[in-house]
């Protein structure tokens, strides 16, 4: 009960939040584990709501190649079930126009949940890349911020365990959902850059911060920052302080570009940071066949290319990723110096 009235506290709307509730995850000693608990509902969801099927069998007929980049490669991924997520309108107007679809009142009727510490709802995306595709949504409305909830994605990466990697999109640089806070969560050794990044070798050591490593990944077509440590609140702090420099560097009043993959093992979390400086490469938006529908959130930014349309899955070359880094990455000058802030 106390469970129930601090969550319908924090919606302060007339949704009721059990109606929408599979299994409840509150981290207790004697608490089933998480991702055994989310499995559980996706077999629930894929047989009670047709939404969720659908998406599934999608991506079961999905084809991907692989794409040779030198250093670093992609995996290019033709999946038509992405299409609203690639080409979604996230200008401001047209937010403000349509319902929040992460809103509790808003939620396909079919759709379930697992109630996350009281304040969020582990969702099955119905439009999944990998496998096992989850979104951590916010019961209340908020909006799309990192900033004061980075400690929710280490905790959530903690408690899902190793085999799993925790996802984060800016605002303004692949949420398609701008105005309601939310992460995902896939499986991990899905994305690429897991392999291409092995501790500190290849990733030269920038900084070393009240116990937190500041690396940073070189040659592999993007900006990463890499930040790792045993001890979360030093680990936010760092996140935090090189926001911080990003803003005051970047002459930014809301949260710099950027996305953000965690994970954790052995009592140790690791952060890639993909420093952004636009959201969409000049190529997605020209008319005609000469438009390439990819659109780079979190996923693409580590390695795996979501194309929904068959020309643009064909003719994707070395040049043409490349191409799409270097428009959407933010420039590695601009990092050092906001790492250099840091020390």
């Amino acid at each position: 009960m106390e469970r129930h009235e601090k969550t319908m506290k924090l919606i302060g709307a007339p949704a009721r939040i059990d109606q929408k509730t599979y299994a409840v995850f509150d981290g207790g000693e004697h608490q089933k584990d998480l991702a055994g608990l989310c499995g559980e509902l996706l077999s629930h969801q894929k047989k009670t709501w047709p939404d969720c099927e659908q998406g599934y069998e999608f991506l079961r007929d999905m084809v991907v190649r692989d794409i040779s980049c030198g250093e670093f490669s992609v995996r290019v991924q033709h999946n038509p079930g992405r299409i609203k997520s690639t080409l979604a309108d996230v200008r401001k107007q047209a937010v403000n126009d349509r319902p929040c679809f992460l809103c509790l009142n808003h939620l396909p009727e079919k759709q379930r949940g697992i109630l996350y510490r009281n304040e969020y709802l582990i969702l099955c995306n119905p439009m999944p890349v990998f496998p096992f595709h989850f979104t951590v949504s916010r019961v209340d409305h908020r909006p799309q911020a990192v900033t004061g909830n980075i400690g929710t994605l280490l905790q959530l990466s903690a408690d899902f365990g190793q085999d799993w990697t925790v996802l984060y999109n800016g605002p303004r640089c692949g949420a398609s959902a701008p105005d309601h806070l939310h992460f995902q969560v896939v499986a991990a050794g899905q994305m690429p850059v897991e392999k291409e990044i092995h501790g500190n070798d290849g990733s030269p050591l920038m900084a070393e911060l009240d116990g937190v490593l500041v690396c940073s990944a070189k040659n592999l077509g993007r900006e990463i920052v890499i930040l790792e440590a045993g001890n979360i609140a030093a680990l936010v702090n760092t996140f935090d302080d090189f926001l911080k420099a990003l803003k005051k560097i970047l002459l930014l009043d809301e949260e710099p570009m950027i996305n953000v993959a965690a994970f954790h093992a052995d009592h140790n979390w690791r952060l890639l940071i993909f420093p952004r400086r636009r959201h969409r490469p000049e190529a997605f938006f020209r008319s005609g066949d000469d438009r390439v529908a990819v659109s780079p959130a979190v996923i693409e930014m580590g390695g795996v290319l979501v194309t929904p349309f068959q020309r643009d899955f064909e003719r994707l070359d070395e040049d043409g990723v490349k191409g799409i880094y270097r428009e959407v990455s933010l420039e590695g000058e601009i990092v050092q110096k906001a790492v250099d802030r840091l020390v």
